[in-house]
Formats: structure tokens, C-alpha cells, sequence
């Protein structure tokens, strides 16, 4: 087997204590991901079959959890949005503090992937959900949301089936969809997104409280949706994803 040079080999050493640092961050990051970070974010032009080389090599992959593999089969196929503001995803996780569970609301737009509202604190009513939802609403739709057709999907929980959220989702012209047992994936974008919020923030560190995890959560969804790049998206950010369709659009109605 021929030798690689040292100019090769300088190169190896280089990714790999970038590959590192990267990991140290992002330890749940696989090769793929890790990958688009140095092509994305640092602009280095590497093989994806040499950051995996390097990462399998150094014990820095990720082996896959089968217990997240949903053994259930989907009878409806998932909504595939085409543009922003279209289909909306709500859910809810909790994360155990020093003082006890504190409840982390999401609402995710399916096109961009970007979070557009969020609650956390130590209730976990409709009257939080809807604290989520609405902080989405004034922020996305200023004007009022009634006419545009939006969609939202969750699950069958207490709190999307009250009375209370349900008929403000009516007054609002906001169209409720829920998922079914035999459809896991219904709602697999939102719960994808929880998952890397757990990943990426919550599983990381011990929390004392809810005032000390509400206001690291509120800068690391400024972070996710500037800097965290989707595959889906061909490596963009929500942030980028949101600004190509709507520049697109406009270029699209000038030409008209």
C-alpha cells in the first residue's frame, strides 16, 4: 500500500483536530453533519469519505440508536410543504432541573425548519402551548393569519385537543391537523427538532433552574436558526432557506 505524503498526512492532522473540536461542541454530530460544517462553515473543500475515515478511525462516530427507529407503519403520507407559512409543527418536551421539570413548547415551520416560537417554563397547560403558538403568529403573520391556509400538526395530547386551544385555532382560521398511531412520522419534523434540541443543548449539561435554561434556550434558537445547517436544505440554514425562497419569489413575480 503506498504511502500517503506528508503533505497528505499534515492535512490529516489538521482535519482531525478540527474534527475534534468540532465533536467537543457537537458530540451527537455524525460524519455527514461534521462534514458540512467544515465545507459550509469553514470553507474547507474535504472528501466526505475521509471525514469519515478520520472520525471512524478515531472512535468520533455515532453509533445509531435503534430504539429511535420507529417500528410502526405510516398509512398517510407526511405533508410536504412547497413554501414557508404552509405547514407549522407544535410539541412539547421537558427537561429536569436542580429544582425541579421545566416544559420546552416548540413551534417549527416544516418548509424553513426554523423555530418561530417557543415557551419554557414550569406549566405545561394549553394556555403555554398557545403562548408558543401565538409568539409564532405575531412574529410571522403581523397582519393576522386569517386567510392564509396555515396548517398545524401535533399529536393527540391534552393540551392541542382542549377546548380552549381548539377554538382558538377556529377563531384564528388556523387549520388543525393531528397525527394517528399508525402514523409516527406525522409529525417527525417537529419531534426531529426536539431531538436535536436535546442533543444539542439540553443533554449536555446540568441545569439549576428554569430561569438559567429559559434564557440559554432563547440564544440557542437564535443560533439553530442562523447557523444550524439542514441537509434537507442542501446545507443552508433556516435563516437562509427563509431569505432564497422569498428573494426567489420576488425574482419570479418582477419577471412576470
Amino acid at each position: 500500500m503506498r504511502k500517503p505524503s506528508d503533505s497528505v498526512t499534515l492535512r490529516n492532522q489538521y482535519l482531525l483536530v478540527r474534527i475534534k473540536s468540532i465533536k467537543r461542541e457537537h458530540p451527537f454530530w455524525g460524519y455527514r453533519r461534521v462534514w458540512a460544517y467544515l465545507r459550509y462553515m469553514d470553507g474547507l473543500i474535504v472528501n466526505k469519505k475521509r471525514v469519515y475515515r478520520l472520525m471512524r478511525e478515531n472512535n468520533l462516530t455515532v453509533k445509531p440508536n435503534i430504539r429511535l427507529i420507529a417500528k410502526r407503519v405510516s398509512e398517510r403520507p407526511k405533508p410536504r410543504p412547497d413554501k414557508p407559512k404552509q405547514w407549522w409543527g407544535i410539541d412539547m418536551t421537558k427537561v429536569l432541573t436542580n429544582t425541579g421539570w421545566v416544559y420546552v413548547v416548540i413551534v417549527l415551520d416544516w418548509y424553513t425548519k426554523k423555530i418561530v416560537g417557543h415557551y419554557s417554563g414550569v406549566r405545561a397547560t394549553s394556555r403555554e402551548w398557545l403562548e408558543a403558538l401565538n409568539k409564532a403568529l405575531n412574529r410571522k403573520f403581523p397582519e393576522g393569519v386569517r386567510g392564509h391556509g396555515l396548517k398545524l400538526m401535533s399529536d393527540n395530547g391534552s393540551q392541542p385537543t382542549s377546548l380552549s386551544f381548539m377554538k382558538a385555532c377556529s377563531n384564528l382560521e388556523v387549520e388543525q391537523v393531528f397525527t394517528s398511531y399508525n402514523n409516527p412520522k406525522g409529525n417527525a419534523d417537529t419531534e426531529r427538532m426536539i431531538r436535536t434540541m436535546k442533543e444539542e443543548l439540553f443533554w449536555l449539561r446540568e441545569w439549576e433552574n428554569e430561569r438559567e435554561l429559559s434564557l440559554e434556550l432563547n440564544k440557542w434558537v437564535e443560533y439553530y436558526n442562523r447557523n444550524y445547517l439542514h441537509s434537507a436544505h442542501g446545507y443552508r440554514t433556516p435563516f437562509q432557506a427563509e431569505e432564497e425562497y422569498y428573494r426567489n419569489h420576488a425574482s419570479h413575480k418582477n419577471a412576470a
